[in-house]
């Protein structure tokens, strides 16, 4: 990969009337190129303009870190919206009540994505997602969403982050069989709401009351 970089002096488009915007944008404009691609694939040629100061080549490198990460920022910003936690339906009004459903929201949406990410790491533990006590829900669960054929059995090993996924994917209405796509981020979202219930209702259920 040839990495170069540079600062950069960006005109104002001429069509741009607006008198409030400046003659000129200063930036660091950084270039990756792959130079021997694998056979069959087309070289990664990015070319990145930031407003983060690159004047050297780990400066460089962290830019091209960064936009590594835009496919799984999408995704996140994908479950937030209509594909998952429908967070654009909501009806409050204050500011500060926004902030804080986003952030209650956002905590969910990395919830969905680590199960979405982890579905098939059979090195991934359940622990990176759920706690003690829901990993104990989920074994209770797990007998009653097991298939009635083998093919609709869980393949994973108790405890691992796919057997959970697994478990979760079943609660959000996917059928089990390897034939089928993968859970996706809908299905895993109901799935998720599905079990928090169960959960509540189960940790309900751990308590004995006595009346007097």
């Amino acid at each position: 990969m040839a990495v170069r970089l540079t600062p950069v002096t960006i005109c104002r488009p001429q069509k741009v009337s607006a008198q409030d915007y400046p003659e000129t944008v200063s930036l660091y404009a950084v270039e990756a190129k792959e130079g021997t691609p694998p056979d069959g694939e087309e070289p990664i040629h990015w070319r990145l303009l930031t407003t983060h100061p690159v004047n050297t080549l780990e400066q460089a490198l962290q830019v091209i870190h960064w936009y590594r990460w835009r496919w799984r920022i999408e995704q996140l910003f994908a479950v937030l919206k209509r594909v998952g936690l429908d967070l654009e339906s909501t009806r409050l009004e204050s500011v500060k009540a926004i902030e804080r459903l986003s952030i209650l929201a956002l905590m969910a949406a990395l919830w969905i994505l680590q199960l979405k990410e982890g579905r098939e790491d059979a090195t991934l533990a359940a622990a990176i997602t759920f706690s003690e006590l829901q990993q104990q829900c989920l074994q209770q669960l797990a007998p009653k969403l097991q298939g009635r054929t083998q093919k609709q059995q869980n393949a994973f090993a108790s405890g691992s982050l796919p057997w959970a996924t697994w478990l979760i994917a079943r609660l959000g209405g996917w059928a089990g069989y390897c034939s089928q796509s993968p859970p996706g981020i809908r299905t895993l979202s109901q799935g998720l709401r599905k079990f928090e219930a169960i959960f509540e209702g189960w940790l309900l259920a751990q308590n004995r009351f006595m009346c007097t």
